[in-house]
């Protein structure tokens, strides 16, 4: 149904302009859905080269934690190669001193009166445990 068909009463002059205006008005609709897919596009774009920005400055910090790693990891392997392949023991020296103190404390415990603690006590005074017959499933 277009503006001529319409109106069908009025001089042609009419016509024209009404059809001029309604040309005229779906050339500024499609302008305005042109500018703002226009403007989408911009922002789109300029988040686009935000993003990347961000990507390269996180590839650029992920590299150069790997070459820390990698750094650190031939200063550890030199020192190796340095100790003439003697490795150190430090974590099984205290392992075994703690063993040592370990065994030297329930010595002097067992020394000084034999487990009066509550953990050394037997549980015959506590109720026996039953099976029951809920459970307590999820």
């Amino acid at each position: 149904m277009s503006v001529g068909t319409t109106v069908k009463m009025v001089g042609t002059g009419a016509k024209l302009r009404a059809e001029n205006m309604a040309h005229e008005m779906k050339d500024r609709a499609a302008e305005r859905r042109l500018d703002r897919a226009h403007a989408e596009a911009e922002r789109l774009r300029n988040e686009n080269e935000l993003l990347r920005d961000e990507v390269s400055e996180t590839r650029s910090e992920h590299h150069r934690i790997l070459d820390l790693l990698e750094e650190r990891f031939a200063d550890l392997t030199t020192e190796v190669e340095d100790s003439n392949g003697k490795k150190s023991h430090k974590g099984r020296w205290f392992l075994f001193l703690a063993a040592i103190g370990g065994g030297i404390y329930y010595w002097f415990q067992q020394q000084r009166g034999g487990g009066s603690d509550e953990w050394s006590t037997p549980m015959a005074d506590s109720p026996a445990v039953t099976q029951s017959s809920t459970t307590t499933a999820l």
